[in-house]
C-alpha cells in the first residue's frame, strides 16, 4: 500500500489523530455553538438581575407600608437639594432629609440612620457619624443591571460653600470619597414642581420661619393650568416636599397608584462626577439618596400643563444624554423593554416603555379619579 494512502494511526494503540482540517472544523462549530448560546446566557442573567431589582422595590414597598403603620403615614420626602438627613429631627415633616432615609429603620438598617442622634450637628462627632452615613450606600437602593452598591462622586454643592444647609462639609465629601446613590425614586405624582426649587427652604435651622413652608395642597381643577404659585406646587404624589400622605388620601386605590420606581439615567451617568460640567452629567444623580426633595429621589409623571413635552417625562430605557443637564422627571431602567414600579399595596409590576401616557399618569396621580385599565401594565 502506498504511504500516501496509509491512515495516519498513533503507535500506541492504532488511535486515528485528527487532520488540521477537522480541527479547525471542531472549533468553527463550538465557536457557532457559543455564538448561539451567548444571548440565552445573557438573557437568563438579565432575568436574575431583574428578579433582584424586583426583590429590592419589594423591600422598599414593605418599609414604606411598615412607616405608614408606625407612623400613620408613608415616609416624607425631606425639604430640598440642600438639605439632608438629620437623626435629631423625627420622621414628620421637620425631617430634612429623603424618604430613602426615613426607611432605613425599616429595612434593618436603624443602626445606619441614628448615626449622630443625639449630637450637635456643628460638633465634630456629628460631622464624623453624617459622613460615614452619606458615604453609606445599601444594595438595596442599587439595580443589580445598572451598578453595584457603593459610593459614587458628586458635584453635591460647590465646596467652601454653604449650599448644603447645617452640614456644608459633605460639598467636600461628594467631590471626594463619593456619597451613596439609589436608583429608585419616589413617585411624586405629575407635579409641575418636583424638587427643592420654588418650595421655601430656611437658611438654617435658627432662621425657620413655619409661617413660611409652601404649601403643597392646593391644587388647580382636573384639566385646568394652574393660576398661581401655589397651585404650581401642587403634589399629586405619595412622597414629595414635607409629605405626610395617608393610606385614606390615596382615593384612586392603593393597587392602581405607584409608591416608587426605577428612576431614568443616562449611561454615561452611572459613575457619577465630581464637576458638573462633564459630559454626560445629569441633574437626576448628583446628589445623596439621603438629600430631601430632589430629583435624584423623586420622579413624575408628565402634566398637560406643563412647559416641557409629553415625550420627556415619558418613561424609557436608559440611554445616551440628550446634551439637556436640567431636571430629570422620568422613570426608566437599564433593563430592556421594561422598567419595575412598587405600588402602594406592596405589590411590583414591569411596565413597558410604551405604557399609554394617559394610564401611566392615573397611575402616578393618587386622587384624580382617573384609574387606568386593566391592560395598562
Amino acid at each position: 500500500m502506498s504511504p500516501k494512502c496509509r491512515r495516519r494511526n498513533s503507535s500506541a494503540g492504532g488511535l486515528t489523530a485528527f487532520t488540521l482540517v477537522e480541527l479547525l472544523v471542531v472549533i468553527a462549530i463550538i465557536g457557532i455553538l457559543v455564538a448561539l448560546l451567548l444571548p440565552a446566557i445573557q438573557s437568563a442573567r438579565e432575568a436574575a438581575r431583574r428578579t433582584q431589582c424586583k426583590n429590592n422595590l419589594k423591600q422598599i414597598s414593605l418599609a414604606c407600608l411598615n412607616h405608614a403603620d408606625v407612623h400613620k403615614h408613608f415616609p416624607s420626602g425631606g425639604w430640598g437639594f440642600d438639605w439632608t438627613a438629620d437623626p435629631n429631627r423625627g420622621y414628620d415633616p421637620d425631617q430634612p432629609g429623603s424618604w430613602i432615609y426615613n426607611i432605613l429603620g425599616f429595612i434593618e438598617e436603624a443602626a445606619l440612620r441614628d448615626l449622630g442622634d443625639g449630637l450637635a450637628v456643628a460638633g465634630p462627632a456629628f460631622r464624623e457619624a453624617s459622613t460615614r452615613l452619606h458615604q453609606t450606600a445599601l444594595d438595596v437602593f442599587q439595580c443589580p443591571s445598572r451598578r453595584p452598591a457603593q459610593p459614587y462622586q458628586s458635584p453635591w454643592g460647590p465646596p467652601d460653600t454653604q449650599d448644603i444647609k447645617e452640614q456644608p462639609w459633605l460639598a467636600e465629601v461628594g467631590r471626594g470619597s463619593g456619597v451613596g446613590k439609589s436608583d429608585y425614586a419616589a413617585n411624586s405624582g405629575d407635579a409641575r414642581n418636583f424638587s427643592g426649587d420654588r418650595f421655601y427652604r430656611p437658611d438654617s435651622y435658627a432662621t425657620i420661619d413655619e409661617s413660611q413652608w409652601s404649601p403643597t395642597n392646593i391644587c388647580p381643577p382636573p384639566g385646568a393650568n394652574p393660576a398661581n404659585d401655589d397651585e404650581e406646587r401642587c403634589q399629586t404624589g405619595i412622597m414629595y416636599y414635607r409629605s405626610t400622605v395617608s393610606m385614606s388620601q390615596i382615593l384612586d386605590g392603593t393597587s392602581k397608584t405607584y409608591l416608587a420606581g426605577e428612576k431614568w439615567m443616562p449611561i454615561d451617568g452611572y459613575e457619577g462626577f465630581a464637576d458638573e460640567d462633564a459630559a454626560g452629567f445629569t441633574a437626576g444623580d448628583n446628589q445623596s439618596m439621603y438629600t430631601g426633595y430632589e430629583w435624584d429621589n423623586h420622579r413624575v409623571a408628565w402634566n398637560p400643563s406643563s412647559a416641557r413635552p409629553q415625550e420627556f417625562f415619558q418613561p424609557a430605557q436608559d440611554g445616551r444624554g440628550d446634551g439637556d443637564s436640567g431636571p430629570e422627571p422620568r422613570f426608566g431602567s437599564a433593563h430592556p423593554s421594561s422598567f419595575q414600579m412598587a405600588f402602594c399595596d406592596g405589590s411590583v409590576q414591569s411596565i413597558g416603555y410604551d405604557i399609554d401616557p394617559a394610564a401611566h399618569r392615573a397611575m402616578a396621580h393618587r386622587f384624580e379619579g382617573e384609574v387606568p385599565p386593566d391592560d395598562a401594565f
